[in-house]
């Protein structure tokens, strides 16, 4: 009898069959997530979202897909983030290109936009707004994003960071998404670029590093070993660049203006402490979607 069979070895690797197989190589690496690292990865070798992947299971990919995927899943079972590997990551429904010299956007962040945005919207006089550790540009992009249609005039809109290669990054998503006329990006050390004999900021928002020592050795390998360290190391009890900000900002800020800070899940108490300390009334500490302490919210009296 002929066996018309075919072999494992010869049946085309499809879409389906690859995740299959890719699903269970990373579980084995230990990765978290490695069914939707798999999917990630693949969608965009294929120039696919994840939907697409979905709706054309069947498709046999090509030699050359192959090998493109079979690089990034090496990689990826090194820990390496996917969002590094894919060369962005979604933040207020936006895409943004990312590499190794700026934090990976989180989704709690997107508190910042939400908060600020709120803040702007209740007052038409508020113009001059400032980023701190802005990174890939994402919390003050979203905002001008979100913004436009209201035909603000803005008096200064400015992002600050002290790497020059995180502001190539925010320069060139600015430029992607059209609002690169409306920012200034400026490479400097929190607050120091600016003259605080003349205070003129509205709105200061600020995302430091704020991971204790403690913290940073218990990171994830795909957060210690590839994020940049200087985003992260807040000092021996997180609080570092937080402290430096409060200070800078009591001088920066106009009467009546407000702070938003991203701060540490467990640090809620003790900011709201050193915000009172330096000045500030009222001082809220905001909870992101977890109901964990996200966001400092202060006001310079």
């Amino acid at each position: 009898m002929t066996n018309n069979s075919t072999s494992p070895q010869d049946q085309p690797w499809t879409i389906l069959r690859l995740l299959t197989w890719s699903h269970h190589y990373l579980q084995e690496k230990g990765i978290p997530d490695p069914r939707l690292s798999s999917e990630l990865l693949l969608a965009a070798v294929l120039g696919l979202d994840r939907l697409g992947l979905f709706l054309h299971y069947d498709q046999p990919l090509t030699a050359a897909e192959l090998g493109a995927f079979k690089k990034k899943l090496i990689r990826r079972a090194g820990f390496e983030p996917v969002a590094y590997i894919v060369g962005q990551k979604e933040f207020w429904s936006l895409p943004f290109q990312v590499d190794s010299s700026v934090l990976i956007p989180r989704p709690e962040t997107e508190l910042l936009v939400e908060e600020s945005l709120a803040l702007i919207r209740a007052d038409a006089g508020l113009r001059n707004l400032v980023e701190l550790g802005t990174g890939s540009g994402a919390v003050i992009i979203s905002l001008v994003k979100s913004l436009l249609p209201d035909g603000r005039q803005w008096g200064c809109l400015a992002a600050v960071d002290r790497s020059a290669p995180a502001l190539k990054t925010a320069v060139a998503n600015a430029r992607r998404h059209g609002v690169d006329h409306f920012i200034r990006f400026i490479r400097g050390d929190w607050l120091a670029p600016f003259n605080r004999k003349r205070p003129w900021i509205q709105l200061l928002a600020a995302n430091p590093p704020y991971l204790s020592a403690a913290d940073l050795a218990g990171l994830d390998p795909g957060i210690r070993d590839f994020e940049p360290l200087e985003a992260l190391d807040g000092g021996a009890d997180g609080l570092d660049a937080v402290r430096v900000i409060l200070a800078q900002a009591r001088d920066h800020l106009v009467p009546g203006g407000w702070l938003l800070m991203e701060i540490g899940e467990t640090q809620g108490s003790r900011v709201t402490d050193l915000a009172r300390e330096n000045g500030f009334d009222p001082v809220r500490i905001l909870p992101d979607l977890a109901g964990k302490d996200r966001v400092l919210k202060a006001r310079k009296p």
